[in-house]
């Protein structure tokens, strides 16, 4: 007899289901879209790094600035830009995004490490916005689409791992399906979006 994990990983027919689908054409719509913005972020970089002056098209008010968010050094905490950082995660993730449309049926292990990739960006991108609020004093118009995308991208992957079983039968695994099944994990996404709009409006309206 197949056991729960098993059982939720098999959509009928052998083949993902509509459900399914829909989950990972979220996670390539989001992915494509931070695609977007952090090429743009690289070109606005490439323009501040060839002219220093140069006034960018978000660059709005003395909150919303985008040269002054690139321009700060945790914009490079990496070595490289961050932008640069996050269009190749974006890719991988747009990567997986377009197989599960097309009908892929990952491992589960793959599931779970494009899982951890995915929580690692936005623990990462949530550092990040909380120096933009508190260290940096600007907000970068393209980074809230990138930390927006990458919570949308979270949610579904959580709920397309836990189809799969990806999160094992373990503890983990079991609370992860006890908060699928109730629908609490898009709330624990959610929270976790206004939390990060939280403090962007606590930091920068001190």
């Amino acid at each position: 007899m197949a056991t729960e994990v098993e059982a939720r990983s098999e959509a009928p027919g052998g083949a993902p289901s509509e459900q399914g689908r829909g989950w990972w054409a979220l996670v390539l719509g989001a992915a494509v879209a931070g695609v977007t913005f952090t090429g743009i972020q690289i070109v606005e970089k490439t323009a501040i790094l060839t002219d220093p002056t140069t006034s960018l098209l978000c660059d709005v008010n003395s909150v919303m600035s985008c040269s002054g968010v690139l321009n700060a050094w945790q914009s490079s905490v990496l070595g490289p830009p961050n932008a640069l950082v996050g269009a190749v995660m974006f890719s991988i993730l747009a990567s997986a995004g377009l197989g599960g449309v097309l009908g892929a049926r990952p491992s589960r292990a793959y599931l779970a490490v494009l899982w951890g990739l995915a929580v690692f960006f936005l623990s990462f991108a949530s550092w990040f916005m909380q120096q933009t609020a508190f260290a940096i004093g600007y907000l970068c118009l393209w980074c809230t689409g990138i930390v927006t995308a990458v919570v949308l991208i979270c949610a579904a992957l959580t709920r397309l791992a836990d189809r799969a079983g990806a999160f094992g039968s373990g503890g983990f695994g079991r609370g992860v399906g006890v908060l699928v099944r109730s629908g609490t994990d898009l709330i624990v996404w959610a929270g976790w979006w206004l939390a990060i709009a939280a403090l962007l409006v606590i930091g920068l309206s001190t």
